[in-house]
């Protein structure tokens, strides 16, 4: 039965243009050639259980559909392709740069792995999802469910059965309202016995009101070297990977969290790139970060559950001790306030009650007050193995859901850490120069612990 694509994934779907596809990407690396084969047999008990890959996107009384793909066949979405010449990262680079550069093919399923031999004398994995199959932590489950924590677990193809889906009833919606209405109760108890705390709950509002009108109200982001024209053609850079402790211990230098830690890192490496552009440093860059909004134990389903914090990415700040301080700062507001909810409700109203033409004008609106995103995605803490081959490292590359030239991907795995960079080459067409500036900003951050733990 056809299903209507609904809340975030009819979003994303109506976001898509030519020179902004809203496809995430992502590879995996293996140190030794990867079987076709294998990867067919997993695919086939793993991956296609879940029923939106074997569904394609079809317009049904003007609104877009999901419905069976009754001409689906396995093999037209596995690619197997080679590296030319040394197959290091700059052949890899170009390889990935030009598959994220083009669309998927909407007349199927929207998704595809290219399986490419001559990497290092092993093989890569690219995954490229439509976004309106589901957002980067459900993905990222889904396809860590096709591995295993060892080869012989990762080579089983015993079917694994799904937990069946729990539908809201509405015992539970008075359940959650009454929970609700407790909470409310509580804390007002709270600031009754304890004034002061009125006035802390008025001044983290006012700032997420502040925060939500800068970003709708604000001034425009167009002049600057990320912003322009979108053409066709992206390009993909990575770091990585970095141990996990390392940021552990920069945190705990800092009395901050890890992601503060990147994001300060991230903002270093932009202030030198723009230097050495000749662009003024003098305000920051307003950029948005994803927010997750499941539950911890949720049941593994793919859909786009997420929100975002929108911040000023300080730039302007030479010192890397004030520039994370004014990030832990904003981002301790912002997390557990109102804005991620109160945003996530609105892009529900804007993808289900809307004109499409409507929505494109307001994704125009907010690409016009954003420079970039900055996504982070935890993965697992222990290696994987898919078809009896360890994962050795991996990365993703978020799309350009609205028209921004620049977007920054983090992700963990097996105590490393990766960033992955994409840039619109018209406007950007050297991210590995970003890509350096986080590496060189990071060194420089080691050194200093270093030198501390010497003392």
């Amino acid at each position: 039965m056809d299903k209507p694509l609904q809340r975030i994934d009819h979003l994303m779907w109506d976001a898509e243009t030519p020179n902004s596809l809203v496809t995430i990407a992502g590879i995996m690396t293996f140190k030794k050639p990867f079987s076709r084969q294998k990867l067919t047999d997993i695919i086939t008990r793993r991956l296609l259980r879940f029923e939106r890959f074997q569904k394609k996107v079809i317009m049904k009384e003007g609104n877009p559909h999901w419905h069976l793909d009754e001409q689906f066949k396995l093999q037209t979405h596995i690619h197997h392709i080679a590296l030319p010449g040394k197959g290091g990262y700059n052949e890899l680079q170009e390889c990935v740069s030009d598959l994220i550069s083009q669309p998927l093919n909407h007349n199927k399923p929207l998704w595809d792995i290219h399986l490419i031999d001559n990497y290092k004398g092993g093989s890569v994995l690219l995954v490229r999802l439509h976004h309106a199959i589901g957002d980067g932590i459900s993905l990222v489950k889904v396809f860590f469910s096709l591995t295993g924590k060892t080869a012989a677990e990762s080579m089983s193809l015993i079917d694994i059965e799904l937990p069946p889906p729990k539908h809201k009833t509405a015992a539970d919606n008075i359940d959650q309202l009454v929970q609700l209405g407790k909470n409310a109760y509580e804390e007002g108890i709270q600031m009754l016995k304890n004034p002061s705390l009125f006035g802390e709950v008025v001044k983290n509002n006012w700032r997420t009101t502040k925060e939500i009108g800068e970003l709708f109200l604000g001034k425009t982001v167009e002049n600057t070297i990320y912003k322009g024209h979108m053409g066709l053609t992206k390009k993909a850079a990575w770091a990585g990977p970095v141990p996990l402790e390392t940021f552990k211990r920069l945190a705990k230098q800092y009395h901050v969290k890890i992601n503060d830690v990147l994001l300060a890192l991230v903002a270093g490496a932009f202030r030198k790139h723009l230097i050495a552009h000749h662009q003024k440093v003098n305000e920051g860059l307003k950029i948005i970060v994803p927010v997750n909004l499941r539950k911890q134990n949720e049941i593994m389903k793919l859909h786009n559950e997420f929100s975002f914090i929108s911040l000023d990415l300080p730039v302007h700040i030479s010192s890397f001790e004030k520039r994370i301080a004014f990030i832990s700062e904003k981002t301790t507001t912002l997390k557990p306030s109102a804005e991620p909810l109160f945003l996530n409700e609105m892009l529900h109203l804007l993808a289900d009650y809307t004109p499409m033409a409507v929505q494109k004008i307001f994704m125009e609106f907010m690409g016009k007050h954003i420079t970039g995103v900055v996504s982070n995605v935890p993965g697992p803490d222990h290696p994987v193995y898919l078809a009896g081959n360890m994962v050795e490292d991996l990365m993703f590359w978020i799309p350009h859901t609205v028209s921004l030239g620049i977007g920054i991907s983090l992700m963990s795995y097996n105590g490393k850490v990766y960033m992955g960079l994409v840039t619109d080459e018209g406007l950007v067409n050297d991210p590995d120069a970003i890509v350096a500036a986080f590496t060189n900003e990071l060194n420089q951050q080691k050194k200093l612990l270093s030198r501390k733990k010497q003392l």
